[in-house]
């Protein structure tokens, strides 16, 4: 082969390896900070609408026929149950409004149309705590959250009565405020 063409794929070779190993004289480092800031906050946690809207499902107290004495009824996840999870150790309080038709710390009420039946939702199994908002008082507390994700039952009971009202579906909307 040619000779110049021997000297010219040196000459190509020695080049490129010359750009790849340009040494540079000197250098000079810094750093930068990376920092991420964690504030106290909840999030509700259940079965997801798709919509980034928490859906907290419906506690019923199912069909009746009559309500000659109490019915009692307990929450699930996906049925009623509050799902939170919070800043692990933070001071949370979960408080349940009355309810869309004119409830109180003494009875919510379950409507269809004009005609309603009395229930009310409580803290624990025994009813023994109506569970209400902060301005009276009846909210939960949990002083220390826990690290995992926490469900809470809501324990409800639907109150006797004389005369069943009419047949119809008979339902209420109760909002949960979280305070932190």
């Amino acid at each position: 082969m040619d000779s110049h063409f021997y000297l010219r794929a040196h000459l190509m070779i020695a080049l490129m390896l010359g750009c790849a190993r340009i040494s540079l004289a000197a250098t000079a480092t810094d750093t930068f900070e990376v920092s991420a800031t964690v504030q106290n906050g909840c999030a509700f946690g259940s079965q997801s609408t798709g919509t980034g809207v928490t859906d907290m499902g419906t506690l019923d107290f199912g069909t009746l026929a009559s309500v000659g004495s109490a019915i009692d009824a307990t929450s699930s996840t996906g049925a009623g149950s509050i799902v939170l999870t919070c800043t692990p150790g933070m001071t949370v309080a979960i408080a349940l409004d009355y309810g869309r038709n004119a409830g109180s710390a003494s009875a919510r009420h379950l409507a269809s149309g004009d005609e309603t039946l009395a229930y009310q939702l409580y803290k624990e199994a025994s009813h023994g705590t109506v569970w209400g908002t902060q301005a009276d008082g009846l909210a939960m507390s949990i002083a220390n959250f826990p690290a995992s994700t926490t469900t809470y039952t809501v324990y409800a009971r639907l109150f006797a009565v004389q005369t069943l009202p009419s047949a119809g579906v008979y339902s209420d909307v109760v909002t949960i405020t979280l305070s932190y």
